[in-house]
């Protein structure tokens, strides 16, 4: 049987060869969703992760192209008018401040996600992959490093099988992504997203192989 890895890189080819479209990408990122759906379900490890619980919303996240494209259709469709301006502000704000920022040093300051809406994460439905990676075995653990501890170097208690496992999902996808020929670099979410939002037809100028994300903050996470 394909490991998630290969199943997630065999699928992004195929798509990807039989057409290069938005719609495209919305199917890879669905496909990989549905096969984190599926590790989740067969993991039988306590998960104490639930809404309005926040403590790591304020980690850095990395995302790829794909993602950023799903989150700013779920942001353009799903929210008022008023609740995306609020949500693009912050967003370009917290994009200029990281930008600054080293990897350790925006880890250090807690800075709370510009998709996060009175605790809860706005986006949910449409969340990142690394988002979906981080499940928690103990919500006072987590506050408890979140409050009092160090986020560099204290292990968070996730479900580690669950969290290689869904890695898995994203580096096949990237390694499709790759072999089509397109850019499978992870970039911070808050300045991918922001140019995302930022940049007209955004997506399909990265598709026909523009930098689109030249001078994003890099992401932390590929090997």
């Amino acid at each position: 049987m394909p490991s998630k890895r290969q199943t997630a890189s065999q699928f992004t080819q195929a798509v990807l060869e039989a057409e290069t479209t938005p719609a495209t990408l919305v199917q890879i990122v669905e496909h990989g969703f549905e096969q984190i759906a599926e590790a989740q379900t067969a993991s039988h490890a306590p998960l104490a992760c639930a809404a309005g619980c926040a403590f790591c919303c304020y980690h850095p996240v990395d995302i790829t192209a794909p993602e950023a494209f799903v989150l700013a259709a779920y942001l353009r469709t799903a929210l008022s008018d008023v609740e995306f301006e609020a949500i693009a502000a912050r967003l370009a704000a917290n994009a200029e401040r990281i930008q600054a920022l080293s990897h350790d040093a925006h880890a250090l300051a807690k800075i709370p996600c510009a998709l996060l809406d009175n605790g809860q994460c706005g986006v949910y439905a449409a969340r990142p992959f690394a988002c979906r990676a981080w499940h928690s075995m103990s919500a006072a653990r987590c506050e408890a490093i979140f409050t009092h501890g160090d986020p560099l170097s204290m292990i968070p208690p996730l479900d580690m099988e669950l969290y290689h496992t869904q890695w898995d999902v994203v580096y096949g996808m990237a390694a499709g992504l790759r072999q089509a020929g397109l850019d499978d670099r992870p970039y911070e979410l808050h300045s991918m997203l922001h140019r995302v939002l930022d940049v007209p037809d955004a997506e399909a100028r990265w598709l026909q192989g523009e930098e689109v994300f030249a001078g994003c903050t890099p992401g932390a996470f590929f090997d």
